[in-house]
């Protein structure tokens, strides 16, 4: 007997879109912190690293903590609503707070008071938006146990997410309009803005997307401890499988996302190209997100991950024969092919992004199956953990190569030839190397096909059956 389907409204996935709306906005600017750090504060990259580093290995125990937080969770509202709609308020607060350094802090004599201000406010962003990101995405299984209706589920937001994040790709020039040519203050607004919306939208989707099978607090389970949470992770190998090659994916995608405003404000000199390669590269993404279900229907999953895997390397290569070939020098007529090169490696990444909502949800069936429980909080704290820990290897590789350029910082803001050399490395040399890596354990690692995943569904069904016979 074959587990029984739960299906999911329109309405409910349309609703858990718009949740995530105002958040890509949100996320988008925690994106810009690096670049306020260097180029607005101009704190030493000295001190940025210890900060970015802490606040990673913060990133790693809080999505853990909370993911075992979720799990354990009993309210009338559900396991996942209540701390989506605790940790949106919480975060709107902090954003403020983050992009709102004191002047006097930037005082000379007072840098270390300026590192602590932000440090403090940086781990109390990350651990408000954690408690959003976790309960949100661990909602994808727990909406629908369907196969195709998860493809939608774990697609429908990155639309909205992607619509949202239009404003994303002109924040840099937004942020200075707001400031009147003042980027300190153009932060300051731009969080409060942003904030604003995030707050509304992720909300409206807390009230209106109803979970299935909620467990009331009269409800008698295990709890979990951090110890067990650890243990369920490291038991689910193919959870960590998952883990290992999205890492190594969205490492790569962030040195050229995270890089993009160096390269087109220190190298090309405009910011307007800088809006443009945001909007194309956003519609690459969404090329490649939007289409996932039918695209999977088309080639099936296999095929369709490959693609993923190969598309972002044929980007990187075209970027390095276009900078080649053409030159810096010539580069206004260069921007076109090298903007399609771009949107090349970006359509990867949106089948990837959505790629590893799809391969998590399946890896929570394949803990089930394998242990007997089924624990989504947990194993989808791993998706906001990768993320955060992706960001923090792209901070991490940027400081070293701008350390060796001696870019940024209390150093000249200029774009030397050792620091074009060093930007372009950071755009187009390492992150394939990432994405070839990554395929590498995918392939030699990763278990749970769709042939797999029917034969699991399958026993969980006679499992499900059995015990309703007791």
């Amino acid at each position: 007997m074959e587990q029984q389907e739960t299906r999911v409204s329109w309405a409910t996935k349309i609703n858990y879109g718009i949740g995530i709306s105002g958040r890509s906005l949100s996320n988008g600017l925690s994106g810009r912190l690096q670049y306020y750090l260097l180029t607005v504060l101009h704190m030493r990259r000295g001190l940025q690293g210890p900060l970015l580093v802490l606040g990673r290995i913060w990133d790693g125990i809080n999505d853990l903590i909370m993911g075992t937080v979720v799990d354990n969770t009993r309210t009338k509202w559900g396991k996942f609503r209540p701390w989506i709609a605790i940790g949106t308020l919480t975060n709107a607060l902090v954003m403020v707070g983050l992009f709102g350094v004191p002047a006097a802090l930037g005082a000379p004599g007072r840098e270390m008071w300026q590192f602590a201000y932000v440090l403090v406010l940086w781990l109390l962003w990350d651990m408000t938006y954690t408690m959003v990101d976790v309960a949100y995405w661990a909602m994808v299984p727990a909406l629908s146990s369907s196969p195709k209706e998860r493809d939608q589920v774990a697609t429908i937001p990155r639309i909205f997410g992607g619509l949202f994040g239009v404003a994303t790709a002109f924040n840099i020039q937004i942020i200075n309009s707001l400031g009147k040519g003042d980027e300190l203050l153009g932060f300051q607004r731009f969080a409060v803005v942003t904030s604003a919306i995030f707050v509304a939208t992720s909300l409206w989707g807390a009230a209106l997307v109803r979970e299935p099978n909620i467990a009331l607090p009269t409800e008698k389970k295990e709890s979990i401890g951090l110890g067990k949470a650890l243990s369920i992770l490291t038991h689910n190998r193919q959870t960590m499988v998952v883990v290992a090659v999205m890492l190594l994916f969205n490492v790569a995608a962030n040195l050229i996302n995270g890089n993009a405003i160096y390269f087109f404000r220190f190298v090309v000199g405009d910011d307007n190209r800088f809006g443009i390669f945001n909007i194309l590269t956003g519609v690459a993404s969404g090329v490649g997100m939007f289409g996932f279900p039918l695209y999977t229907k088309w080639f099936g999953r296999k095929r369709l991950y490959t693609v993923a895997f190969a598309l972002p390397c044929i980007g990187c290569a075209c970027m390095a024969l276009v900078n080649r070939f053409l030159g810096s020098e010539s580069f206004w007529g260069a921007f076109i092919p090298f903007l399609a090169a771009v949107c090349i490696g970006h359509a990867g990444y949106g089948l990837m992004g959505v790629m590893q909502n799809v391969m998590l949800a399946d890896s929570v069936d394949y803990g089930e199956y394998a242990t007997g429980v089924r624990n989504e909080g947990i194993i989808f704290s791993t998706l906001t953990m990768l993320s955060k820990l992706a960001g923090a290897a792209n901070d991490l590789i940027s400081l070293g190569v701008f350390s060796a350029v001696r870019f940024g910082g209390q150093d000249a803001v200029t774009a030397t030839p050792a620091a074009v050399k060093g930007i372009a490395c950071l755009m187009y040399v390492f992150p394939p190397i990432a994405v070839a890596l990554s395929f590498l354990l995918y392939k030699t690692l990763y278990k749970l096909s769709p042939e797999r995943m029917e034969e699991i569904h399958a026993a969980l069904g006679r499992r499900s059956a059995a015990d309703e016979e007791k």
